[in-house]
């Protein structure tokens, strides 16, 4: 049987992320488990960068919801995410949670190749931002199938879906979640990772600033990955990161700590902080 999870990263009830969140979910034909979480409900602290994590056998340790919120998207075997576009980027509590993923290593033997769809509802047309780009970023380091990453135009709650064909797409994602369907990028979107913004480079060149693979501005502005074989989303890339490279960096911080200590202190009577009230 089946366990569906539904993450709704927006605090209105009945709003455009919440319902599309449920007509998907409703919209599954398997019989299973359906569980809904509205992580704005949830307490998610900031991460505190401290790589505790990155030990084996070990959750975060921060004494919040994020390890309850990671048991269940673990435990789920698909996973639709409702993220609002309030001002040109996705909720920050997407951005919080997607921090605390230092430790993402030791979820991909739970979260790996399972469905993940992302819907977000955005109110004014050409302030979607950065969002989708964005967005990616969780299915992606959590080494899960993006099935597709939606934007809707609509601005009241409710007003998503007005609009018929909203509603038979909606519908289309959760009959079509478990049938092998993915995402495929436009041919103005990275080829890797499906984000439609790209950094500029000399010589013609470009490189999405979010997967890191290179290509070129081709016919019509076209972007052409061809000859790139980079991506940071790849299994060889985030092995070494997050099995490596952040394992690195700890190890580093042991060996220097003392000189590093040395610096900090120099800066440890500047104690300017206030606070409300004060």
């Amino acid at each position: 049987m089946k366990k569906i999870l539904g993450l709704v990263f927006s605090n209105r009830r009945l709003g455009n992320s919440e319902i599309l969140v449920k007509e998907i979910m409703r919209s599954i034909p398997d019989d299973g488990s359906r569980e809904l979480i509205r992580v704005t409900d949830l307490q998610i602290e900031p991460c505190k960068a401290c790589y505790r994590c990155l030990q084996t056998d070990t959750d975060c340790v921060i004494k919040d919801d994020f390890n309850f919120l990671m048991d269940k998207i673990k435990a789920a075997d698909a996973l639709i995410m409702g993220v609002p576009i309030y001002f040109l980027g996705p909720h920050g509590c997407y951005k919080m949670l997607s921090d605390r993923m230092l430790g993402a290593e030791k979820y991909w033997q739970f979260t790996g190749n399972k469905p993940c769809v992302i819907v977000m509802p955005y109110g004014s047309k050409g302030w979607e931002g950065y969002s989708k780009a964005a967005s990616v970023t969780i299915p992606k380091l959590l080494k899960m199938k993006l099935v597709d990453c939606w934007q809707v135009h609509a601005t009241l709650p409710g007003e998503s879906l007005l609009n018929e064909d909203n509603l038979h797409y909606a519908q289309a994602l959760g009959h079509e979640l478990f049938s092998g369907r993915k995402y495929n990028p436009g041919n103005r979107e990275c080829a890797f990772c499906g984000s439609d913004l790209f950094r500029l480079l000399e010589d013609n060149r470009i490189v999405c600033p979010i997967c890191g693979a290179q290509g070129i501005i081709g016919d019509n502005n076209i972007p052409d990955f061809m000859g790139n074989d980079y991506c940071r989303f790849s299994e060889k890339e985030l092995d070494e990161h997050f099995q490596e490279w952040l394992l690195e960096m700890k190890q580093r911080f042991l060996q220097e700590k003392d000189q590093l200590k040395a610096i900090q202190a120099g800066y440890r009577d500047k104690d300017w902080w206030i606070k409300p009230g004060e």
